[in-house]
């Protein structure tokens, strides 16, 4: 049959061909009369069994043929052949035999575009009513759709081609879905952080309330000056912001070594003995509102008074990056950036780098619990690689207890593992540490977490251990201190590759590279071993004391015996202050200018402590210690602290710069005193010292530096700014 014949056939006419030949029967005219010339002289479709595009085939061709059937009955003689319409049955059939499927309920696919041929659309003719009126299009779909019903003799569906994918795929997914949640493991370890792991967080219903002068003037006297110099007694914080915690990938160039390339992602840092080591760089960022009340000064400044004192609306940007060491995880160093700016946009700035100890002095072995609130816990550093299921627990002889509830459907987190924890010997001896924690497997940190903190050694009961008991009476002041803090995390990103930790490193210094012996270590006399000759030594200026002021207070304490407990040197004018101590516990100090053309050493000023003896006798609790002049060298070494040298080079004579140390055997107080933590009973810690105003004189700053004097390990140094009154 040549291609005009085909063309002038109808489309009914092409479809019962095409059923005869054994093709397909769906589509346009042009694709029956391409696929009727395509096919062989007798071609004979097998319908094959195992494929479900033959089965609906044959399904559609049976009801094609019944289709057309029941339209020839039913249209009149006289009127032109329809368009052919995208409406076509499908029988669902059995292939036990031709009872089955008689009885077989019809499917009736509507195709999502009707195709009407234009051909046929030329030859329709409108349907008219009884009274020769055309029927509306409604009309005509409603009449359609009723004959239809009337000719099927079972009860049809009307779905798309569309609707009908649709339908398989949502079938597919949720199937999938529910294999997934039925078949996954209800345990996991908590996950591992990687390079590049970050979360955002929210802090709300946060708050911190101290009470007690002793325990106000830890938070008073570390920001001084401030605002804060006028509270006394108590505080309330009301705390509320946002936060982020990342942990930094590094590149090639934040390498030192070459083989350090090895480790990608992790930072070479210098550490408390200036020597570089490889570590892993995490960053935390809190932006915060503080609300701030408590009380205030009587007029005498030496009274705390009833009188309420109240800063609301204070902004508070913190940045605290810290590098741990990935042969152990241990911090090697941090550093804080702060800025706190009050209601009347008066700002004060800190920058703190620390080396394994706190900001904070004061506190000693209990500062690392004060972090806990504003900081993400890390699971795997907690947990290790302990599986976690509903129902486990720590066991018995572990401080930290601590069990895992039932996974629960979260609205905003999803499926997480609730987890509550607390501190026993906290709880024995000072107080309690609580935090309630919700873990997604997925996140290496919580996505929710509630700490709740109270320190206040009179809480102490009979099962405090004999540790934490001197840890709470040596570390912590008088008073009581509450925090309590919410954190949700609101997003979070998954890095690159894992963190290598316990894993050594070629660069990896050993615990002997770079640090004095024990053989420079020397004992004392009357004073800290010094030895400098760029100087004037303290060797020098007790012996120009002893000879030019014999009858005075500090030269009898000397030679009787006494000790110079704390002394500072003046690197601008070479004044010496002495501060001295004798057999007897009195305690005074005494200002010596030092002439160097004739070795002299007049007396600027001195006096007494009087009651204030900051100070007891106890020469033998002083260590052995390298000599002054040594660790000033080496504190000043660019190569090992370029920071702390760059601070320390004199710009101007208004600067005022000051070297000394410090020898302590009891409580403690200020910067130079953070070794409080290790409970030696004598600490003599090396300090400098400056002082400086903006050339604009609008803001002051003073910058302190701490170093231990038997080991040459740095502490720490703090930089605070405020604004000129």
């Amino acid at each position: 049959m040549d291609s005009e014949d085909l063309e002038g056939m109808k489309v009914s006419e092409l479809k019962i061909l095409c059923k005869e030949k054994g093709l397909r029967v769906t589509g346009n005219k042009s694709d029956l009369i391409e696929r009727i010339q395509q096919s062989s002289p007798n071609p004979k479709r097998v319908a094959r069994d195992t494929t479900m595009d033959s089965d609906i085939d044959n399904a559609i061709d049976r009801l094609l043929d019944r289709h057309d059937r029941r339209k020839s009955k039913s249209a009149p003689k006289d009127t032109t052949e329809t368009p052919e319409t995208s409406i076509v049955e499908a029988e669902i059939i059995e292939e036990e035999g031709p009872a089955q499927e008689q009885s077989a309920k019809e499917l009736i696919l509507v195709d999502d575009e009707p195709e009407i041929e234009p051909d046929e659309e030329k030859q329709e003719h409108p349907v008219e009513r009884q009274d020769g009126k055309p029927l509306k299009e409604t009309e005509k779909k409603t009449k359609n759709k009723t004959e239809k019903e009337s000719i099927s003799p079972t009860r049809q569906f009307r779905i798309t081609r569309l609707q009908v994918a649709a339908g398989f795929a949502a079938a597919l997914i949720l199937s999938a879905t529910l294999w997934v949640f039925l078949q996954r493991d209800s345990s996991f370890t908590a996950q591992q952080v990687r390079y590049g792991d970050s979360i955002e967080f929210s802090i709300q219903q946060s708050t911190i309330n101290i009470e007690g002068d002793d325990m106000v003037a830890i938070l008073r006297d570390s920001i001084s000056p401030s605002a804060f110099d006028q509270v006394c007694s108590e505080i309330d914080v009301d705390i509320s912001g946002i936060g982020s915690l990342s942990v930094a990938r590094g590149t090639d160039l934040d390498t030192v070594f070459p083989s350090d390339t090895e480790h990608r992602g992790a930072y070479s840092v210098y550490d408390a003995f200036g020597r570089v080591s490889l570590a892993a760089k995490q960053s935390l960022n809190h932006e915060l509102d503080v609300d701030l009340q408590g009380k205030t000064w009587r007029e005498n400044g030496i009274e705390c008074s009833n009188a309420g004192w109240s800063y609301p609306e204070n902004k508070l940007s913190m940045t605290t990056e810290s590098w741990r060491h990935i042969s152990d995880r241990s911090v090697i160093r941090t550093e804080t950036d702060l800025e706190f700016t009050d209601s009347d946009g008066e700002s004060t700035y800190v920058e703190a780098t620390t080396f394994g100890t706190s900001i904070l002095p004061g506190l000693g072995a209990i500062a690392p619990l004060l972090s806990i609130p504003l900081l993400p816990m890390d699971l795997q550093e907690f947990f290790g690689d302990t599986v976690l299921e509903e129902g486990a627990s720590s066991s018995e002889d572990e401080s930290w207890t601590w069990n895992v509830k039932k996974e629960r459907n979260d609205p905003i987190h999803g499926y997480v593992y609730p987890i509550s924890i607390s501190n026993d010997e906290i709880e024995a001896c000072f107080g309690y540490l609580r935090m309630d924690i919700l873990v997604d497997p997925d996140i290496p940190w919580p996505v929710q977490q509630t700490a709740d903190i109270r320190l206040d050694k009179s809480l102490a009961t009979s099962q405090c251990s004999v540790f934490a008991s001197a840890v709470s009476d040596a570390a912590l002041p008088e008073g009581r201190l509450d925090m309590r803090m919410d954190m949700t995390v609101t997003s979070s990103s998954k890095g690159t590759n894992e963190i290598d930790w316990y894993d050594e490193y070629d660069s990896e210094p050993s615990p002997g590279d770079d640090r004095p012996t024990n053989a420079g270590k020397k004992d004392w006399a009357s004073h800290m071993p010094d030895e400098s000759d760029s100087r004037a030594s303290l060797e020098q200026i007790t012996t120009c004391l002893r000879a030019s002021h014999p009858l005075s207070d500090a030269a009898k304490a000397l030679d009787e015996g006494g000790y110079v407990w704390e002394a500072t040197y003046s690197l601008n004018d070479e004044d010496w202050n002495l501060s001295w101590v004798d057999t007897q516990d009195k305690s005074g100090w005494i200002i010596l200018d030092w002439i160097p053309d004739d070795q002299s050493c007049p007396i600027a000023d001195s006096g007494d402590w009087g009651n204030d003896d900051p100070v007891s006798w106890d020469k033998s609790a002083i260590p052995s210690t390298l000599t002054l002049d040594y660790l000033e060298n080496r504190l000043l070494n660019e190569n090992r602290y370029a920071e702390v040298n760059e601070v320390m080079i004199l710009d101007s004579q208004e600067e005022r710069q000051y070297l000394g140390y410090r020898a302590v055997s009891g409580e403690i107080d200020d910067i130079s005193d953070l070794l409080s933590s290790e409970l030696s009973t004598g600490v003599v810690t090396v300090v400098l010292h400056s002082e400086w105003s903006s050339p604009d004189r609008t803001r002051d700053y003073t910058f302190d530096v701490a170093m231990d004097a038997t080991s040459s390990r740095v502490i720490g140094w703090i930089q605070i700014s405020t604004s000129s009154e």
